[in-house]
């Protein structure tokens, strides 16, 4: 693009006056048939919306398999991506094709990769490193890691390259403390200390939020008596514990119903052998998260089975629904510690049920004590400072590489001032580099200068020289 045609797009370059960095995601889509309701997307969606409230220096570049309304921000960029969200199709499956335009350094020279699926680092690291000279910073979020307890009878997991991938991160997030100690404790069957010790720095918690008005101002009292069940209808949910309870509270009673918002055929069948009437389940799943929202505060109370963070029981937290929760390491840093319905045994379930069912104060009470904790606790505000540090840091680190000697660095320096606005592409072109000559140290190098900045504009990033 000329800078005439620049000039067109309306684009004054005397308001730019700080340099963009650029994210590039690597995404972990399991729901790619209902795109807007996947737990990728609503955890980019909030980090996004809320580092954007604290920054205006990031630019995401986000490949989806499918245009996603709820990640269009004026700092994104959609990249539409043939890609499978079966699990381990998606953690096995890596399209060199496709990520070579992405990585491609005279195009976009990315500042940091964010990978979402902590497996793929090797792959990634490579393809930027051996292909494009690019030795891009890698920081990490897991959603899922297919350790002993996730996946205990799996023949074949990822979990060494779950491992194998975080060691050659800066830093990479997962939901809590006690999962990352859970972690390091069955490493130590296959890693040496040493290797521990530096997957100990590595791992962080970054604990997942609730947007401040999507928690409810107060108690709805006068709901349904319907039990949720709002997760994956898998075994580390408590799904088979789940249906045990419900067979037990059925013997004694049949005034309730039961809404299971993301049952799979599996869990439809098993539903089926347990129930010679089914009539009191209700799974059809609503078409979007706003109706989930709106059928999800009219239930009574939820189930949380396994002792494991659940985005899904932040859902209905948020909305005041209290949880008859199976007590664990991990339960109190969700739930808290005054609620006072978590159980140990089936029996003591059932009796939680019942009183959920029949105590409507005692019930209130509980959803009262939700409400305070995701205020006071789950808030994004509150969690999103250690995603922020998290990048931070690894723009920090990077930044520390700087060329201090050589000629060339001034020429660049004189090119961008006389040019006013270059785009990538025309700089390499101008410096007549190959896939083989890394821009990186120079491009660190540039950021010092005054007036000086990176910045991307439809769709393509610059070189601006902003005297002002």
């Amino acid at each position: 693009m000329s800078l005439t045609e620049f000039t067109n797009n309306d684009i004054d370059i005397s308001d730019i006056n700080k340099s963009t960095y650029q994210i590039l995601c690597v995404p972990n889509i399991t729901s790619s048939v209902n795109l807007e309701k996947d737990s990728y997307v609503l955890v980019m969606e909030n980090v996004i919306k809320n580092l954007n409230k604290i920054r205006d220096d990031l630019f995401f570049h986000l490949p989806l398999t499918e245009y996603c309304k709820r990640l269009d921000f004026p700092n994104t960029k959609q990249y539409k991506f043939k890609i499978p969200s079966f699990p381990n199709a998606m953690r096995a499956h890596y399209d060199f094709f496709q990520w070579n335009d992405l990585l491609n350094a005279k195009k976009i020279e990315m500042d940091i990769i964010w990978s979402h699926l902590p497996e793929q680092t090797t792959n990634i690291k490579n393809h930027a490193h051996n292909i494009w000279s690019q030795d891009i910073p890698v920081v990490g979020y897991s959603h899922w890691i297919e350790n002993s307890e996730f996946a205990p009878n799996w023949k074949t997991t990822f979990y060494h390259n779950n491992i194998t991938g975080m060691l050659q991160m800066d830093k990479c997030g997962l939901n809590t403390q006690t999962q990352i100690d859970a972690i390091l404790d069955e490493a130590k069957e296959h890693y040496s200390q040493k290797t521990i010790d530096k997957l100990k720095d590595i791992m962080i918690p970054l604990y997942l939020g609730i947007e401040t008005d999507k928690i409810s101002k107060s108690v709805k009292t006068d709901t349904d008596k319907v039990i949720v069940f709002n997760h994956r209808t898998k075994e580390y949910r408590g799904w088979k514990h789940f249906i045990k309870i419900i067979q037990k509270l059925r013997e004694q009673r049949q005034d309730f119903k039961v809404f299971c918002s993301m049952i799979d055929p599996a869990g439809q069948a098993i539903v089926k052998k347990s129930f010679d009437d089914i009539s009191f389940f209700d799974y059809d799943g609503p078409s979007d998260r706003n109706e989930y929202i709106r059928k999800l505060e009219n239930c009574r109370f939820g189930f949380h089975g396994g002792s494991r963070w659940a985005m899904s029981s932040q859902d209905g937290l948020c909305k005041g629904v209290p949880y008859v929760f199976e007590i664990g390491n991990e339960t109190g840093e969700l739930f808290g510690y005054k609620m006072e319905t978590g159980f140990k045994t089936t029996d003591e379930a059932i009796s939680l049920f019942n009183r959920m069912l029949d105590d409507n104060d005692w019930r209130n009470k509980q959803s009262q004590l939700a409400l305070e904790h995701c205020s006071s606790v789950h808030t994004w505000k509150n969690r999103v400072v250690p995603f922020n540090n998290m990048i931070s840091d690894a723009i920090n680190k990077q930044l520390s590489d700087v060329i201090k000697s050589g000629e060339k660095k001034n020429d660049i320096v004189e090119f961008i001032k006389k040019q006013k606005i270059v785009d990538t592409k025309t700089m390499s072109d101008y410096l007549g580099w190959g896939k083989q000559i890394g821009f990186r140290r120079y491009r660190n190098y540039l950021r010092t200068i005054d007036g000086i900045h990176t910045t991307v504009i439809n769709d393509k990033e610059y070189y601006i020289y902003n005297r002002t």
